[in-house]
């Protein structure tokens, strides 16, 4: 289509940007939350977003907030706009295997096909509609004779009615505010320029001609001045000009496409990578007062392998609550398992059950309580295992699957802080056994493989360090220790290795202990890892989450230290 030619210099630029970044970042660009269209009360959004996988459609609030989705489904629903009476949406989508355009209501119902498949040279395409201001007609591009043109048709989908006719691709019109004329994007002459031409096809003229690749041009609600996207900078931005091309100048900082004035004229919407992704941001006319409106990127933590070692089970915002999911080895099939307010956190797989055991404040009524929890691999028939005062988290089961060790914190009001200790369980609850009792912390326990002895991380003189303890006598001692804070410590299914995060070259990274030569090696470097690591059954690779992007984020890696491989996208806000 004729926007994806007229910005394919611009996304070369932009990949160009992307391929130099952190190979652990994605490989090329992601347009999220894009195309914006306002509701004619100027009190919502809807918008495109591929956050989920294929196209779907959202409707948010012009705050950001109330965000829904209303198109779902294995295909693409792009470039929606909103009636001017706000009873429709008109959108295109692929659904049908063609690219065909539809309406439906802003609560989801009564969707309605509006054009056909089929031309004199097979499968066609009708994309990027556009409503007439008084909601009667809408103008579109499609290539259904053979080149792609600009067309208009009654809002039902009749009368369709061919505007353009001219060597190289016309498309992505708009009406003028008064209804009268179409501004459409044109490479009639070799560049990609904005057009102007009355509804009926005629007096077709460049509005502006510029060296520089201009499209998406949106007019003023008082017909004065002209929104639309240019390289004309080295990279594709907003401009915004007088209707003649006079006074143009760049508004927005970042990659920028799309606009769409607000209904009285103040305020554009439109989407950018201003912030690292595409996400929805609205200005002022006079570039000030920019806001974003949608922010998809999330946290990622807590891996740990299943017992098949076939799945991975972790903790993620995506859905602005940490909830539980999992997925396969490879980040494919990931899937939500717990729905309920509150902290789902610190998932681990039980060895015997394959349930899983988690950390939540779901039932508590102290802010300050949270307790730990199974559910099965499905996240159904959860099952509470303790109901006390403070903090239990960090649930770690033993080799055996007959106990979890796990931390408690009280939480200090003064200092504004937990105190935490070491315990454990039965599986099934009960038979509580509290393992430290000192004026420092102990956390995040780790158990070797014979099931006799912890390896956790303590502060007794204000540094964290490893320590071991033999769970029969509580006999502590000091594991590697170092001028630098080690915690998190990960034992190794035969108990060769400790795996742990260290801050002693700086920043905080995974280490490797080997046991019995007190060996160490550094595994990553700048990753911010802060999660306990969780070992593969085969123990030749370890599950981790670090926020070398930004945010948290699950990534895999071997023993050696070879083979790293990010396994989510929260950075770029794909679920």
């Amino acid at each position: 289509p004729l926007v994806r030619c007229l910005l394919s210099a611009m996304l070369r630029r932009l990949l160009t940007l992307v391929l130099s970044a952190s190979a652990l970042r994605a490989q090329t660009p992601v347009f999220l939350n894009i195309n914006p269209s306002w509701s004619p009360d100027g009190r919502q959004l809807v918008f495109e977003s591929r956050r989920h996988g294929p196209a779907s459609l959202y409707i948010i609030n012009a705050d950001g907030s109330g965000e829904r989705r209303l198109t779902s489904g294995p295909f693409d629903d792009t470039h929606p706009a909103w009636s001017p009476d706000g009873s429709r949406i008109v959108f295109d989508s692929n659904r049908d295997g063609a690219w065909n355009l539809y309406s439906i209501r802003p609560d989801g119902a009564d969707e309605r096909r509006l054009t056909q498949r089929g031309s004199s040279r097979g499968v066609s395409f009708a994309r990027h509609p556009a409503w007439s201001p008084d909601g009667a007609r809408v103008v579109f591009d499609s290539d259904r004779d053979g080149d792609e043109e600009v067309y208009i048709m009654q809002a039902d989908g009749s009368q369709v009615t061919r505007l353009t006719n001219a060597t190289g691709r016309d498309g992505h019109a708009t009406f003028t505010p008064d209804g009268q004329s179409i501004v459409f994007g044109s490479a009639r002459s070799g560049n990609g320029d904005l057009w102007i031409m009355k509804i009926d096809g005629s007096d077709q003229r460049a509005l502006f001609s510029h060296p520089a690749q201009d499209a998406g041009g949106e007019v003023s609600r008082d017909g004065r001045r002209i929104v639309f996207f240019s390289e004309r900078e080295g990279t594709a931005r907003l401009f915004i000009a007088n209707m003649d091309g006079s006074d143009a100048r760049p508004l927005a900082q970042g990659v920028n496409y799309e606009s769409e004035w607000s209904p009285n004229g103040s305020q554009i919407a439109f989407y950018s990578d201003h912030e690292g992704r595409f996400e929805l941001y609205v200005i002022n006319a006079d570039g000030s007062g920019l806001r974003r409106l949608t922010n998809s990127a999330h946290q990622n933590a807590w891996p740990q392998w299943s017992p098949t070692n076939d799945r991975i089970v972790f903790a993620s915002t995506r859905d602005r609550d940490w909830e539980l999911y999992s997925m396969r080895t490879d980040g494919t099939q990931q899937q939500r398992l717990t729905w309920s307010p509150g902290r789902d956190a610190h998932p681990v797989f039980l060895p015997a059950s394959g349930r899983i055991v988690f950390q939540s404040p779901r039932d508590a009524s102290d802010p300050n309580e949270v307790d730990l929890y199974t559910t099965d691999a499905q996240g159904a028939n959860p099952r509470r295992l303790l109901h006390a005062a403070g903090f239990d988290g960090v649930p770690v089961p033993a080799p055996d699957g007959s106990r979890i060790a796990f931390q408690r914190g009280t939480y200090d009001r003064p200092s504004q802080s937990y105190h935490w200790e070491l315990f454990t369980i039965d599986t099934l609850g009960g038979n509580e056994q509290q393992l430290t009792s000192n004026t420092w912390s102990s956390q995040v326990p780790s158990w070797l493989p014979d099931g006799r002895a912890l390896v956790f991380y303590a502060n007794p003189g204000g540094r964290e360090q490893l320590f071991l303890m033999d769970l029969a006598t509580r006999a502590v001692r000091s594991l590697a220790p170092s001028q630098a804070n080690d915690t998190a410590p990960a034992v190794s299914l035969d108990g060769a290795f400790v795996a742990f995060n260290s801050d002693r070259a700086g920043g905080s990274d995974l280490y490797l202990l080997e046991i019995a030569s007190g060996t160490i090696r550094r595994l990553t470097n700048g990753l911010g890892v802060r999660s306990q690591a969780s070992w593969s059954r085969d123990g030749a690779r370890l599950l981790f989450s670090g926020s070398g992007n930004g945010v948290d984020e699950v990534y895999v890696i071997g023993r050696d230290g070879s083979g790293l491989t990010r396994l989510t996208r929260g950075w770029e806000g794909i679920r």
